[in-house]
């Protein structure tokens, strides 16, 4: 097990458009999904590169 939590797509979409609203800090959207403030950056940016697609999990 690798110890990470999962979150679903649907849950990192929330996140993400929370912190593009500008109405919530990454900090705050972060504990109210108890990750890191690194782990929402790094789904901003799949979203911004990739969409949508970029936060659906890779089974690569």
């Amino acid at each position: 097990m690798s110890g990470r939590t999962k979150f679903t797509w649907k849950q990192r979409l929330e996140a993400v458009e929370m912190c593009l609203s500008g109405d919530y800090s990454y900090i705050t959207v972060a504990k109210k999904f108890n990750t890191r403030d690194s782990t929402l950056r790094n789904w901003i940016s799949s979203y911004k590169n990739n969409g949508v697609d970029g936060l659906k999990e890779s089974h690569t």
